[in-house]
């Protein structure tokens, strides 16, 4: 596992021990004990620490503005509602620019500090979580009406 998270940092050139430091400390910031996991691979681990590699991985060399696309489509409810609590802690900790591109509107309202709606490649809507529900425009209500539960009390 510190091979995939020292990627870039391999490939930007850095020396073995500054690398070496930077692996640890990723490690214990997205939660994960580095003298547990360090040496781990990747079949070897959750589908939750996978994703936790991944945020090292994509944070290894600083970056000023990280791209996240659907980083957490493929995990159970359980997981998936873990790590974003524990993403939008770790992104206000950070104060990074984060692009976190999600259709899961629960997710945007959680974690968004604002919300950019795509129609057919052009900006529909752009507000903060708080204000997009009210936004009035079809495919933000479309959106928003995946929100209400389902005849039954189901979701």
């Amino acid at each position: 596992m510190a091979e995939n998270i020292a990627l870039v940092p391999s490939l930007e050139k850095w020396d073995a021990a500054r690398t070496g430091a930077r692996v640890d400390e990723l490690l214990v910031l997205v939660g994960l004990e580095p003298a547990q996991y360090r040496s781990r691979r990747p079949r070897e681990l959750s589908g939750g620490q996978r994703q936790r590699v991944g945020v090292a991985r994509a944070l290894a060399a600083d970056p000023p503005i990280l791209l996240m696309d659907e980083p957490f489509g493929a995990l159970d409810p359980v997981t998936r509602a873990e790590l974003q609590h524990e993403f939008g802690a770790l992104a206000r900790r950070l104060g990074k620019t984060i692009v976190f591109v999600t259709h899961d509107l629960r997710e945007a309202l959680l974690l968004a500090s604002r919300i950019i709606l795509l129609e057919k490649g052009r900006i529909v809507a752009d507000a903060t979580p708080q204000e997009f529900p009210n936004v009035d425009h079809l495919e933000v209500r479309a959106f928003t009406a995946s929100l209400t539960p389902l005849p039954g009390g189901h979701a």
